[in-house]
């Protein structure tokens, strides 16, 4: 670290497009002396659940506002920034999207604070947006900078997480503050994973399912036939569009999306946890055998949150939060190799 800093063994953070807060969670779960100095999240009612468990209000909402004069000094950058320009499942406009453009802001307050680590998560598909041309300008935008670059694809699986989740994490050292550094990622080690069926609370009707959806539920597992439903199907609701391997489809989990169903088993990982938010909860995960959505608590721990994090929102803006945040346990594992990287080099 800088050497005016030796004596200071605080490691000081900021977190932009902070969500609500999953970097914060991961970091203070770990064992090191950090401290996050500035948030910077656009979303009000993030920040209500922000507020709710930290007890401390956003620096600042719309980052292209951002006078980065008002930025404390950092040792690390934090940021998940906007994903659906990357992702494979929208446009890919990429930094033709205004949500896009946020990495060039990103880059320009990296330019002026120069921190120490530059710590970045998003879809996996950002890897391999437009042939690769966007990570890579990325990538030589902290070159330029002095930055030694370390991207790779993780996936939240094998960090204890019950969700099949890749994300590309980009991890980058200040050559000039930090110096030469070896930095490897975490493989997370787990020779046993999770399932969804570890995270389950049987019996909680938290968030009980329509009478429509108990009929689709008796339409899949076969005790009504499509004429004897009280409604008419519509096409992509008629059967379920993919079923995972050892699935059983009485005790299962579903996966709404526009494209149809897709069952999964309760004794394997959850894919990418995503839904609409749309009122009324229309896409949550259905459990078939107790007739029943996930309810939040079960959707937390799906993505790494402690049980006793706070919503204080909605329940769709609850689940809507937790599909855009980072996984705390993964972010825990990288940041402890970070703060390994730096102590070595100091």
């Amino acid at each position: 670290m800088r050497n005016e800093r030796e004596a200071d063994t605080m490691v000081k953070y900021a977190e932009f497009c902070a969500g609500v807060g999953g970097f914060r969670l991961g970091i203070q779960a770990t064992t090191h002396d950090s401290e996050c100095v500035y948030k910077n999240e656009i979303d009000s009612k993030c920040e209500d659940t922000y507020y709710k468990n930290f007890n401390e209000k956003f620096d600042s909402k719309d980052i292209f506002e951002i006078n980065v004069e008002d930025i404390p000094d950092i040792d690390v950058l934090c940021s998940g920034f906007p994903c659906q320009p990357f992702s494979i499942a929208g446009k890919q406009k990429g930094l033709q999207d205004d949500r896009g453009k946020i990495i060039l802001k990103l880059i320009e307050i990296i330019d002026k604070k120069r921190p120490h680590v530059i710590f970045l998560e998003n879809v996996a598909n950002l890897q391999r947006h437009e042939n690769g041309k966007t990570l890579k300008l990325i990538e030589k935008s902290f070159n330029k900078m002095g930055y030694s670059v370390y991207p790779k694809i993780l996936d939240s699986a094998k960090f204890g997480v019950p969700q099949s989740r890749p994300r590309l994490y980009i991890v980058a050292f200040n050559s000039t503050t930090v110096g030469k550094v070896e930095f490897r990622f975490p493989d997370g080690g787990k020779q046993i994973f999770k399932t969804v069926r570890d995270i389950l609370v049987p019996g909680d009707f938290s968030i009980p399912i329509s009478e429509k959806w108990k009929e689709y539920i008796d339409l899949y597992t076969g005790i009504k036939t499509e004429n004897e439903m009280s409604f008419q199907v519509p096409k992509t609701r008629k059967r379920i569009e993919r079923v995972s391997e050892n699935c059983d489809i009485n005790d299962c989990v579903l996966q709404i999306r526009s494209s149809g169903i897709r069952a999964y088993s309760l004794d394997g990982q959850f894919p990418t946890f995503a839904v609409s938010n749309s009122g009324g909860g229309a896409m949550i995960p259905v459990l078939t055998k107790e007739k029943r959505h996930l309810s939040v608590l079960e959707m937390k721990r799906i993505m790494g949150f402690p049980d006793e994090f706070l919503f204080p929102v909605s329940r769709t803006d609850s689940i809507k939060q937790l599909a855009n945040a980072v996984c705390p346990p993964v972010i825990s594992a990288i940041y402890d190799e970070i703060v390994k990287t730096i102590e070595f080099s100091a």
